[in-house]
């Protein structure tokens, strides 16, 4: 973590973004940091201990913000089953949908998630997407679980069925990120990839 919050320390930050998304984690260079704000590698480590400190330090406030919203949609999902409002599920106006997940999170820092998910090789979270592809298949399937229990009609589905199926979803979502599309023409494209996949995805999970 960051031992100080000098001005010195918000030049480290900008260089450090700038360097981390043109070359990635596993080329970005401490010297180079260090160059573009003017000070020697030793005074960029009084600042970080070291390369993954300072990824880290520039991407896991974004990560918390994340699961936090996560969270809270599945929190709302279930609320909606115990309401006995299942068709509110699927009703994207409600603000909860996977859209607004890239709308409302991942476009508030597109440039700390496009390093996430496109540069981040060689650290711990070099795996991110597929952590989140992980995370989206165990609360389908326990979702789908809850339903039947609930006297939902819903489907029984091989998980790596939907697996599958949550990865060419999540990669399709991601990509307004990825090629850093600005905010409207996104906005534009995520409807159209919600207008697509969702009849696919009831009739799939039969709800």
């Amino acid at each position: 973590m960051p031992k100080d919050k000098t001005a010195s320390h918000e030049k480290i930050i900008k260089a450090a973004m700038r360097e981390f998304q043109e070359k990635g984690f596993e080329q970005a260079s401490m010297k180079a940091i260090a160059d573009e704000v003017g000070m020697t590698s030793a005074g960029l480590y009084r600042h970080f201990e070291n390369k993954q400190a300072m990824f880290a330090a520039l991407v896991q406030p974004a990560v918390d913000e994340l699961n936090a919203w996560i969270k809270m949609h599945i929190r709302t999902g279930y609320a909606m089953l115990e309401a006995g409002n299942t068709e509110q599920m699927w009703d994207f106006n409600e603000g909860r949908s996977d859209m607004h997940l890239v709308l409302d999170v991942m476009y508030r820092q597109p440039d700390v998630f496009r390093m996430l998910l496109f540069r981040s090789a060689g650290t711990p979270y070099e795996n991110f997407f597929h952590e989140m592809v992980e995370q989206a298949t165990d609360q389908m399937m326990k979702m789908i679980e809850a339903c039947l229990a609930k006297g939902v009609p819903a489907r029984k589905i091989q998980r790596n069925e939907m697996h599958m199926l949550i990865s060419a979803y999540t990669s399709a979502m991601i990509q307004p990120i990825e090629h850093n599309y600005p905010k409207k023409d996104a906005e534009r494209y995520l409807h159209t990839m919600q207008d697509f996949f969702t009849p696919g995805w009831r009739l799939f999970t039969g709800m």
